[in-house]
């Protein structure tokens, strides 16, 4: 196969944008140059990776099929580079973390910061994206490090405890139930609630855990983004039940957070990384700074 690491990674921004202007415009490339790297590589291959629509885009079959090979393969490229340039303990490095949206906005900001201080010569990727799809890039090699909801499915990857996160209720000041100090999940059970998709880890160990108490929520919106849920709440459209983590975005729309339940049901957040390796020095001290930052045993 003669095509390269240039045409996977113009392979890789097509799938992950699913625009071809996009694409071009995310690796500094024309868009001729791009449509040409990756008829050079669908020429390689024999197949066809994308159904066109003008700009856009649909990955076919065989395109799917190649995706996890080639995220691992970049990877283990970029590992192999990073690796190569740290000829001093952090003189240069990458860190790259995969996360949802809430921890990636609220959480890990501040850490990242703090190591950037500690470590200059270290560059940190971050990656924003569903809590569903963090293990499969920890997995991958994609990112060293995960943060993901401890679960009772199997899996390969390592998983330490890194912070228990409470489920809470947020509401509007002036919704009938702020007027209580803290809430029961029956009174919850006769409200109108605001809750992630069906699905989401966060939500099925939230209803696994009330349906042995033998309590049901009644979701008037299921949503994916917590910005929107708390869009929601500040109207007063109902009661979004989330975690404490999202707290500081509660109290930014001027909203009121409310326990529920004695004991409160919790998840427990989980750091995940590969065991295929032990992770570089870089990587270990960006962990290290993250389970001190939330107080997890190293």
């Amino acid at each position: 196969m003669r095509s390269s690491l240039p045409e996977l990674r113009v392979f890789l921004a097509v799938a992950e944008s699913g625009h071809f202007t996009r694409a071009a415009e995310r690796l500094g490339m024309s868009q001729s140059s791009l449509s040409a790297a990756l008829g050079k590589l669908e020429r390689e291959l024999g197949a066809r990776l994308f159904d066109r629509h003008t700009r856009a885009c649909r990955m076919t079959d065989a395109g799917a099929a190649l995706l996890p090979a080639a995220r691992r393969l970049v990877a283990d490229w970029d590992h192999l580079v990073a690796d190569a340039q740290d000829f001093g303990r952090f003189a240069r490095g990458r860190v790259a973390v995969a996360a949802p949206n809430a921890q990636c906005a609220l959480l890990l900001p501040p850490v990242i910061r703090a190591f950037g201080e500690s470590h200059p010569g270290v560059r940190v990727v971050l990656h924003d994206v569903p809590e569903h799809e963090v293990h499969a890039l920890v997995r991958s090699g994609a990112a060293d490090l995960g943060i993901a909801t401890q679960t009772d499915a199997r899996t390969d990857l390592v998983a330490s405890p890194l912070q228990s996160d409470e489920f809470v209720a947020v509401m509007a000041p002036d919704h009938p139930l702020a007027a209580r100090r803290s809430l029961e999940w029956s009174q919850l059970a006769r409200a109108p609630v605001i809750g992630y998709l069906p699905g989401n880890p966060v939500r099925t160990l939230l209803e696994e855990k009330l349906a042995a108490r033998g309590i049901a929520l009644d979701y008037a919106f299921e949503i994916a983004l917590p910005w929107t849920m708390m869009g929601l709440a500040r109207e007063g459209l109902g009661v979004a039940v989330v975690t404490m983590a999202l707290r500081p975005l509660a109290a930014w729309h001027g909203l009121q957070v409310r326990t529920v339940g004695r004991p409160q049901v919790a998840r427990m957040l989980t750091l995940l990384r590969a065991p295929a390796h032990s992770p570089s020095p870089a990587v270990a001290a960006f962990r290290d700074q993250l389970m001190a930052a939330t107080g997890a045993r190293l």
